[in-house]
């Protein structure tokens, strides 16, 4: 049995003068829960800590009290919205001559700021991942012209200086989307304009924005092993056979374009939109229709139908491509769903797990990770995590995701 590790540490944040600097670490909490996933814009993490702690001062080396009846209650002076705080954990282990010794993560599976402390005992503290700044800094009103990585280069830059940290942004594509107007929103608010108008993902990997279409760096990714009867605890999983998976994707291009100019000199931007439905047959294979005017694409009796969208695609047969190389990645035999393990290895989104099942062995597989959800303290650390699609195909090699062969129907 090997015992848990928590390690919680903040940083104050001083404001108006007052004075409060300080930096410390609980090598314990009651429980936490946190996430890890591209899927809900910002990780979050709540901490709980039993209410008859306390901590001891350096300089005084007098115990100041979070919590109890001695009534010198100083919660709001340790712990404000807006510090600095991150987690790390793991276990006790022991190595093979049986001596015991501390194997934690390497770098915090979360790292953020206090968002909220709850008033009440035990202590409650919720957090936010660095998206939290983002939503505390306005954005210019202009039109944009330039690409949205060099807009948010500029962002950030912005962000940098108010609050003295050091994000920055990968530049893993160039997005365009003609003359964006940029009202009266914070950083973040933008950001999840970006993503309800144009599907265009965002998200935090430590002080590095990543924004665009791409969501998953594979050169980063790590594979972790994972058995069950030995270290998948349980699991909500489904196993699916390829000849029964019926899919199709409703394929949207969306373009905006200049119009006329109003009565205050300002340039109308209209949208253009092109659709296809792109589908499996009988047969598994890969067909497409255009979408005609007034006339709605068949309904979806069985299976699971997607809504895709790519920017400025205007061409039907390039856009049904893009929509058979994003659709193949769910045309498999094999898992779908979560499972539960234990804190080690330590798995985040983006990576991958290979699933092995002795009993079954149809079950086997290597699967992308869409999200964890993290869980530990006095009851021992979890993982729930979350898998997206199937890395390789039925022939044990990676899967070809690009120039999938598709026909029009």
């Amino acid at each position: 049995m090997m015992r848990c590790i928590t390690e919680v540490s903040f940083a104050q944040t001083e404001a108006n003068g007052d004075g409060r600097n300080l930096s410390f670490t609980f090598d314990f909490c009651h429980t936490f829960e946190g996430s890890d996933t591209w899927a809900d814009f910002t990780n979050q993490l709540k901490v709980i800590f039993p209410k008859n702690i306390y901590v001891i001062d350096t300089k005084t080396k007098n115990k100041i009290s979070l919590g109890g009846t001695t009534g010198d209650y100083r919660l709001d002076n340790l712990f404000r919205r807006g510090d600095k705080m991150s987690l790390k954990y793991g276990y006790y282990t022991y190595d093979i001559n049986g001596v015991e010794k501390k194997d934690i993560t390497e770098k915090p599976i979360f790292e953020g700021f206090i968002s909220k402390v709850a008033s009440k005992k035990p202590i409650l503290l919720e957090c936010e991942d660095n998206m939290w700044l983002l939503k505390q800094v306005p954005c210019k009103p202009q039109t944009w012209t330039k690409s949205l990585e060099d807009l948010f280069k500029e962002l950030l830059t912005s962000v940098n200086n108010i609050y003295n940290v050091n994000f920055t942004i990968n530049v893993l594509t160039e997005t365009k989307i003609g003359a964006f107007q940029i009202g009266n929103e914070t950083v973040c608010q933008l950001l999840a304009r970006l993503r309800k108008e144009y599907h265009l993902e965002a998200y935090f990997r430590g002080n590095e924005l990543r924004i665009g279409s791409q969501v998953y760096i594979e050169s980063e990714a790590v594979t972790h092993n994972f058995t069950f009867q030995k270290n998948i605890i349980s699991d909500q999983l489904e196993f699916q056979r390829k000849d029964d998976v019926k899919l199709s994707a409703v394929c949207n291009s969306i373009k905006l374009v200049e119009g006329k100019t109003n009565k205050k000199g300002q340039t109308k931007i209209k949208e253009e939109r092109v659709q296809v439905l792109v589908f499996t047959d009988e047969k598994g294979k890969f067909r497409y229709t255009e979408k005609k005017k007034d006339q709605d694409f068949p309904p979806n009796e069985e299976g699971e139908r997607r809504t895709l969208f790519f920017l400025d695609t205007p061409d039907p047969k390039t856009l049904a491509q893009l929509g058979a190389n994003e659709l193949i990645k769910y045309y498999y035999t094999g898992l779908k769903g979560s499972f539960t393990t234990f804190g080690i290895p330590y798995v985040k989104q983006g990576d991958n797990v290979q699933i092995k099942d002795p009993v079954l062995p149809d079950r086997d597989g290597i699967y992308k990770v869409k999200g964890v959800t993290y869980s530990g303290g006095i009851n021992g650390h979890r993982q729930t995590i979350q898998i997206h699609y199937k890395m390789i195909d039925d022939n044990g090699k990676a899967k070809a995701i690009n120039n999938v062969p598709i026909i029009k129907a």
